[in-house]
């Protein structure tokens, strides 16, 4: 689930950093602080004008920390990518988003809930809600809930498998995360078109053409919530989908050197695409808050897979 198109101008996110900072392998973009300052030498032309000349080229500043107070009550709310779905064939343990989080973090943190389920799709509105319910409880410091509005979209669409229930339910989702306050990281809905007629049963694929509106939806939902932070999985699918090298964090994914980031019923992250959707999900909240993940989370997909690869094996 990685990017190869930045989504359309009118989805943009609050903040377009993430999609230029971290996806589709661009080079990555300086932050420049405007109070960057330069030394500048006033001269006297030939004309007696006064004439500017730069001595010295402005110097990016390096963004500062994320706050790591985000991290102190973790809270995840989803599906089956963050429920770790069949992680446990490759760790021969269950492997859940969470593990990615304890492994990865380079600051004092505390998983708070976590309410991911891979049942999600019998009944979202019952049994996502009942976790929202526990997670506002948990009073968190961040919500990590990158695929819960999945199957709110997708699933068989009520009675006569409208494209407006699915909308009405769309609804329903955005409702629940209403309720939080804090800092909340939420995905858009990929097209997992790969998927349908396979894990995704025909009826539960909504039509092609439906997309589009319902990011839109999506997106000016959390433009109307400073809290709200979204996660672009639907340009993250279509660069896995092109077996192109992306770039993350800094570091270049060679599918072809480092293998593929979805399973073989190609629905669900495997190992590494989990990873790399745990590393986008906080990208995307360090960028928008115009800040770093460097001394908060490892950053190195590699290395982060096998450092959830060593927790598992010590449970």
């Amino acid at each position: 689930m990685l990017p190869r198109t930045i989504p359309p101008q009118q989805f943009a996110p609050k903040s377009p950093m993430p999609a230029l900072r971290h996806l589709l392998g661009l080079a990555l973009l300086p932050l420049i602080a405007a109070s960057c300052g330069t030394s500048v030498q006033m001269d006297v032309g030939p004309e007696g004008v006064s004439q500017t000349s730069t001595k010295q080229a402005l110097l990016p500043q390096a963004p500062p920390q994320l706050d790591a107070k985000l991290f102190q009550r973790i809270a995840i709310l989803g599906s089956s990518a963050s429920d770790g779905f069949n992680l446990q064939l490759e760790t021969g343990a269950p492997t859940r988003l969470a593990d990615y989080f304890k492994a990865g973090l380079l600051v004092d943190h505390q998983l708070a809930y976590d309410g991911a389920s891979s049942a999600t799709f019998m009944n979202p509105e019952k049994i996502a809600g009942r976790g929202a319910a526990k997670a506002l409880e948990a009073d968190p410091t961040l919500l990590v809930a990158v695929d819960f509005l999945f199957w709110f979209f997708y699933g068989s669409g009520g009675p006569g498998n409208t494209v407006e229930f699915r909308r009405e339910r769309l609804e329903a989702g955005l409702a629940l995360l209403d309720g939080f306050q804090c800092p909340v990281l939420v995905g858009d809905l990929p097209k997992m078109s790969g998927a349908a007629g396979g894990m995704i049963p025909m009826a539960s694929m909504p039509p092609s053409d439906s997309f589009n509106a319902a990011n839109e939806r999506i997106y000016a939902w959390a433009k109307a919530k400073p809290n709200v932070t979204l996660v672009p999985l639907d340009a993250f699918n279509e660069s896995a989908a092109t077996g192109q090298p992306f770039l993350v964090g800094g570091v270049t994914w060679d599918p072809a050197v480092s293998g593929g980031v979805l399973q073989l019923d190609q629905l669900h992250p495997n190992l590494a695409g989990t990873a790399l959707l745990a590393l986008q999900s906080l990208l995307s909240l360090a960028d928008a808050r115009g800040a770093s993940l460097d001394g908060i989370m490892m950053t190195n997909p590699e290395q982060l897979v096998d450092a959830v690869d060593d927790l598992i094996s010590e449970r």
